[in-house]
């Protein structure tokens, strides 16, 4: 769909792809089957030519018939099962047969300090299970937020937005539109995508690696022994253990790149859509909700509620992941903090500047149509102003859109008073 065109009296403004920052997110196209059979009569693939081409046939078929978001959740599903099926495989999957070992959370329940063997296999390790929730539902997230943004233009084309736009704003919205698709375009690219799956690997390694050095749990010791003592054993009993389960462990460094890789894009797709609302907006495109028909209970917004809404949750979950790693795996400090305040204004960069471009564009179309009523009404027209103002000016209510900043803002103190509290009771 590069190069295509929306609207009426809009024909000219393309939409933004930010598909293409990774082949899952691209719809199937004929032309990819063709390029695809036409690799196999190339000299490496003749002899099994055969058998491949009714193979690949049948994958773009598949691939026709499924969605981005299915083919991303089916991914996952899979993930999570094969790691499911390798924890049974291993003996780690619940509670161990042997009673030497006691699950940790025994330990800080019932203020047993003497310590026999510590056992936190997939299900017992809570912390463990919110992570890898946590990790195979970021790609849907960063599917889903690719959705609202495609449908961005479109959605205020649909809402009258941009109608009184001259040729020339037109023009330079398309050389913006065409720059932005170029950066999507470019994070998609094949190379920048295994570079960003090396970046994210590496890092998934290292922090596992300090996690085999440093061992689980350092902050919740309930016995008298030293803090790494108690580490030591519970990473002993880890059903991620590497000397014990290596084939968990390299699974979970797997999930863990999977994840990094998708939340990457993410970002990087995130800061490059605020760039393009900062400059849109410059030029009269920002958000506009429809004033003459609530076509979708939203003031035709439904696309950017679901947007913000997905960011949101987004943001919420990889800050309880984030919590999670930093407070229960791994010895919790106060220098942490500092880890999840850069995390939060990276999402606020994405999320709060993004809303309030967003908020100020679409309150200017409200603040247009309500001074057309009085124009056209004169001292009738408060019931209807009213009722225009009567509806939020963003398509999620400012009290919840207010508790939940308030309560993302409150987290980053959470690492540094964990172990104060722990310690005190």
């Amino acid at each position: 769909m590069r190069g295509a065109t929306i609207g009426g009296g809009m024909e000219q403004l393309k939409a933004l792809e930010p598909q293409l920052i990774g082949t899952v997110f691209r719809p199937y196209r004929p032309a990819d089957l063709e390029a695809a059979l036409d690799r196999l009569h190339s000299p490496p693939w003749r002899p099994v030519r055969r058998q491949l081409g009714p193979l690949v046939r049948l994958w773009f078929r598949v691939l026709r018939t499924v969605t981005a978001k299915t083919r991303i959740l089916l991914i996952s599903l899979a993930s999570a099962v094969t790691l499911l099926g390798l924890a049974e495989a291993g003996g780690v999957l619940g509670s161990p047969d042997s009673s030497e070992r006691r699950w940790a959370l025994d330990y800080l329940i019932s203020g047993d300090t003497e310590l026999s063997g510590v056992s936190l296999s997939l299900l017992q390790d809570l912390a463990g299970l919110v992570v890898l929730a946590v990790v195979f539902v970021t790609p849907v997230f960063c599917c889903q937020q690719v959705q609202a943004i495609g449908d961005f233009v479109q959605m205020n084309v649909r809402n009258g937005g941009g109608e009184d736009l001259s040729e020339g704003e037109v023009g330079q919205l398309n050389a913006l539109t065409e720059r932005i698709n170029g950066w999507f375009r470019l994070v998609g690219r094949w190379y920048v995508s295994l570079a960003i799956a090396a970046v994210m690997a590496v890092s998934t390694v290292l922090l596992y690696a300090f996690v085999n050095t440093h061992g689980l749990m350092g902050t919740w010791n309930p016995t008298d022994l030293p803090d790494a003592v108690w580490r030591s054993e519970v990473y002993e009993g880890w059903w991620a253990n590497q000397h014990t389960h290596p084939e968990l462990a390299t699974a979970l460094c797997v999930a863990g790149t999977y994840a990094f890789y998708f939340l990457a894009k993410q970002l990087v797709m995130g800061v490059v859509f605020t760039a393009y609302l900062y400059q849109s907006d410059k030029l009269h495109f920002g958000v506009t909700p429809n004033m003459t028909f609530d076509s979708d209970g939203f003031q035709g917004l439904r696309s950017l509620r679901q947007f913000m809404l997905w960011t949101y949750g987004s943001a919420l979950a990889h800050l309880i992941g984030l919590l999670v790693l930093f407070t229960v795996w791994l010895p919790a400090a106060a220098w942490m903090v500092f880890i999840v305040f850069f995390v939060m204004l990276v999402d606020m960069l994405v999320i709060v500047y993004p809303s309030s471009i967003g908020y100020h564009s679409a309150l200017a179309v409200k603040k247009k149509h309500v001074k057309a009523l009085r124009e056209r009404l004169g001292d009738e027209s408060g019931t209807a102003i009213a009722q225009v103002w009567a509806e939020p000016v963003l398509p999620v209510t400012t009290r919840k859109a207010m508790t939940g900043i308030v309560l993302y803002l409150l987290a980053p103190a959470v690492p540094a008073l964990i172990p104060v509290l722990f310690q005190r009771f």
